[in-house]
This record gives structure tokens, sequence and C-alpha cells, in this order.
């Protein structure tokens, strides 16, 4: 019987901000879907007031800004998981995450 382990990435090499930064971006999603829910369906029940204060369009771009880097994370994740060569998974990272930045300028600036 073999006992081969799987090579998986070190915690100390690749840190834990990014890991506490997805699940952050998890939670604050979780809140947004709700305010925004709340805003779109239940305006009766108070939830107008988010119009009134005249946020709601930021609360929208914010949204937008965290499902983007939720995304990003998530790519990234898989993509450390897999066996591909370390330069492939690099190029792969940067060229997601610049993609993403370009859809939330095109946004935010358009």
């Amino acid at each position: 019987m073999s006992t081969t382990t799987l090579k998986t990435r070190n915690p100390e090499d690749v840190g834990y901000a990014a890991w506490i930064t997805h699940r952050v971006s998890a939670l604050a999603l979780v809140l947004l879907l709700f305010l925004h829910l709340g805003v779109q369906l239940y305006p009766q029940y108070g939830f107008d007031a988010v119009y009134g204060w005249g946020i709601y369009g930021a609360l929208l771009d914010v949204t937008l800004g965290l499902v983007l880097l939720h995304g990003f994370l998530g790519v990234r994740a898989t993509l450390l998981e897999l066996s591909v060569a370390d330069g492939a998974k690099r190029t792969v990272v940067w060229l997601v995450g610049l993609v993403f930045l370009g859809f939330f300028a095109f946004r935010i600036l358009g």
C-alpha cells in the first residue's frame, strides 16, 4: 500500500490575508444582498430610506467591487490548488485580476 500525500500549499508561504479577505467579502456580500433585496422588494418596510440618504448607487458599486474581489480570490484559490507550473499560475492570476479590475473601473468610470 502506497502512502503518498498530495502537495498542498504552505500557509507560511501563501499567507492568510487572501483567505480572510475572501471570507470577509462573503459576509459583506450577504449583508449587501439583504439590503438590496429589501430596497427592491420591501420599500414599504423602511428600506426606501436608502434612496433618501442617496447612498444606493454607491452601495451597488461597493457590491460590484466585492463580487469581483470575491470571484478573483476564488479563482486564485482554485489555481493555487491545481498542479500547474508556478509561472503559469502567476500569469493567470495577474490576467484574471487585471480583467476584474478592468470590469470594476469600467463600471465606476463609465
